[in-house]
C-alpha cells in the first residue's frame, strides 16, 4: 500500500490503494500546535477581510478554506480546489450544514477553471513541493487574482529536516534521501525567487518550524520509518543501519531526548 508519508503520494491521492489514509494524514498534521501556528500566519498574510473573495489551491480537506470563510463572512466567497476527488468529497462533507460561504471543486492547479481577476487573494499550502511546474501553477494563481491582490504560498523545505540522533553521518544520509524523495524538496527556499521571477511585488518571506517530540507522531506525520526503510531500499544505507537508526530514536524517545522537525517558508506577493 502506498504510504501517506510518501511525499509524491499527494500528487495522485486517488490512485493509491487507500486514498482515505491521506485524509487521516492531513488531519494528523493539522492537529500539531506548531502546524496550527504557521497556518494561522499564512491566513494573516493574505490580509483579507469581510467580503473578500479567496481561492485556496490544493485545499485538501478544506480546514483552511473554512477558516477563511469565517473571516470573509456572508458577503465574501471562498473556493477550494484540489486534484483529489477524495479530498473534495471530504471537504464538502465537513462543510455541510455549517452555512459558510465556501465551495469545493476538483480542479487543476495548472488550469484553474475561473476567469481572470476573479479573486481578491489566492493561497496554496504544502502544494508546490509536489508540482513539476510550479511556475505555471503560480502564474495561474496570479491570473485569477485581481490587480493589487495578494498571493501567499507556503511550503516545507526538506533540506531543513531535523532529527536528533547520535549518529550524525547516518542521519545526514537519511534526511538527504527524504529531501530527494520529494518532487522538489527545496521548494520552500525557492519560493521568494519564483515570486520575483513572475513579477509579483512587495515580496515578503516568513519562516516556520514544525517540531515533533513524540516518536509515533514523527512516524505518522514525517514518515521517519518509511524514510529509513526507503533509504535502505534505495541503497543509500543498509537495512541494518535503518533498523539501528530507528531503534536509537525509539530509545531516545523513552529517555525524553527525541526531537525532530521540518522548516518551511511562507512567501507573499502582490499582483501589480
Amino acid at each position: 500500500m502506498m504510504s501517506p508519508q510518501l511525499p509524491q503520494g499527494f500528487a495522485a491521492v486517488d490512485g493509491g490503494e487507500d486514498p482515505h489514509a491521506f485524509v487521516s494524514y492531513v488531519d494528523a498534521v493539522s492537529a500539531l500546535s506548531s502546524a496550527q501556528a504557521y497556518k494561522q500566519l499564512t491566513l494573516l498574510m493574505l490580509r483579507v477581510g469581510e467580503g473578500a473573495r479567496v481561492l485556496d489551491v490544493g485545499c485538501g480537506t478544506g480546514d483552511d478554506a473554512r477558516a477563511l470563510a469565517q473571516v470573509v463572512g456572508p458577503r465574501g466567497w471562498v473556493v477550494g480546489i484540489d486534484n483529489s476527488r477524495t479530498m473534495i468529497e471530504e471537504a464538502t462533507r465537513r462543510q455541510n450544514g455549517l452555512g459558510l460561504p465556501v465551495e469545493f471543486y476538483v480542479g487543476d492547479a495548472y488550469q484553474i477553471a475561473f476567469p481572470d481577476e476573479v479573486f481578491d487573494a489566492c493561497r496554496a499550502d504544502r502544494v508546490f513541493q509536489h508540482l513539476r511546474e510550479p511556475k505555471k501553477a503560480l502564474s495561474e494563481m496570479i491570473r485569477v487574482t485581481r490587480s493589487g491582490g495578494r498571493i501567499v504560498v507556503s511550503d516545507p523545505d526538506w533540506g531543513t529536516f531535523i532529527v536528533n540522533s547520535p549518529d550524525r553521518d547516518l542521519t545526514r544520509r537519511i534526511v538527504g534521501f527524504a529531501c530527494d524523495a520529494t518532487t522538489d524538496g527545496w521548494m520552500g527556499r525557492q519560493l521568494p525567487g519564483l515570486f520575483r521571477e513572475v513579477g509579483l511585488q512587495d515580496v515578503q518571506v516568513r519562516t516556520s518550524l514544525v517540531v515533533i517530540e513524540e516518536y509515533d507522531t514523527a512516524k505518522d506525520v514525517l514518515g521517519i520509518e518509511w524514510l529509513a526503510h526507503g533509504a535502505a531500499q534505495a541503497g543509500v544505507i543498509t537495512s541494518g543501519e535503518a533498523e539501528r537508526w530507528l531503534r536509537g530514536l525509539q530509545e531516545d524517545h523513552a529517555a525524553g531526548r527525541f526531537t525532530c522537525g521540518l522548516g518551511g517558508f511562507i512567501t507573499s506577493g502582490v499582483k501589480p
